[in-house]
């Protein structure tokens, strides 16, 4: 089993933990990709039972390289399961597909592959047209190497992703000269620096704030009916190093990122107990090629607790 929590956009219940940002490499890919086919492992079953029409299978497939590998089995996946992943995006099986790991060979895992399917039925709605891609499929091995050599499949998950759909047609056309690539290091980065503020607020560290916000930042929220105001310099002095009680089982979940060229908004919702949760609004701008947070708002959600 999967020892750290992992945020997903738009899933329920996804937590933060000490341990989970210490991944936060691994994270911020998660939550960027639009998501990546996986070539026949199996699969645990849906973690929800209910699809229907405004929702779609999404699969995260974790993996373990031999030891010293990873670069390898990245290779390997490259050139075997996404080459036929980009014949199934073609022909309009999946939404899209891509990489992540955490760079090192430490942890139960230290690889995956995720995938979204057009619908909730998910591989069941494919099979057919699975089974002949991969029957005209030839493997490519890695410096003489087989997929067993270079690691192993840890675990299969599958969840419901719900509308609304964030994937890169809801960013807009992308202008010339930039992709698929350039979006998702953007959003990877956006996505870290959020990852920054959640690692303050578990751990009460101000310098994970100072790195992810500029020191001209705003920060505006709504308190019953007032409007409360900080400036910057006010708002870090909460960071005194010390969690606040309970703020390691606060859910903080990342529910939409937009991106248009150095401007960014990042939607969050933090929630406190079943009853209790904030909508959080950032802005962020890219400034020398670094993205910072320069204001955030916040209201209280009026959405409760699903499950």
């Amino acid at each position: 089993m999967i020892d750290t929590p992992i945020k997903m956009a738009n899933s329920p219940n996804a937590l933060v933990s000490i341990d989970s940002l210490r991944r936060r490499r691994v994270v911020s890919a998660i939550l960027a990709l639009p998501v990546i086919a996986f070539a026949g492992a199996a699969s645990s079953g849906p973690a929800f039972q209910q699809g229907g029409p405004d929702a779609r299978v999404v699969t995260l497939t974790f993996l373990k390289s031999a030891p010293g590998r990873l670069s390898q089995l990245e290779r390997y996946v490259r050139a075997n399961w996404f080459a036929m992943d980009e014949i199934a995006v073609q022909r309009g099986l999946f939404v899209s597909y891509g990489w992540f790991d955490t760079g090192s060979d430490e942890g139960p895992w230290n690889a995956g592959v995720m995938v979204t399917y057009r619908d909730a039925r998910g591989f069941a709605g494919i099979q057919d047209a699975w089974s002949e891609i991969r029957a005209a499929h030839r493997e490519v091995r890695i410096d003489g190497a087989t997929q067993a050599d270079l690691g192993r499949i840890v675990e299969s998950r599958e969840i419901f992703e719900r509308t609304p759909f964030v994937t890169a047609p809801d960013l807009g056309t992308p202008p010339a000269g930039t992709g698929p690539d350039t979006a998702l290091a953007d959003e990877t980065a956006v996505r870290a620096v959020v990852d920054k503020y959640f690692e303050g607020g578990v751990t009460g560290n101000p310098e994970p704030i100072r790195e992810a916000f500029l020191p001209s930042a705003r920060i505006e929220g709504l308190r019953g009916d007032q409007l409360v105001t900080w400036s910057f310099d006010d708002y870090v002095r909460n960071f005194d190093g010390t969690p606040a009680p309970g703020a390691d089982r606060i859910e903080r979940n990342v529910t939409r990122v937009a991106i248009q060229g150095d401007s960014a908004t990042v939607q969050l919702r933090l929630r406190f107990s079943p009853s209790r949760a904030l909508d959080e609004q950032l802005l962020l701008l890219r400034i020398n090629g670094q993205w910072r947070i320069t204001y955030k708002s916040y209201t209280p959600s009026a959405q409760s607790l699903i499950g």
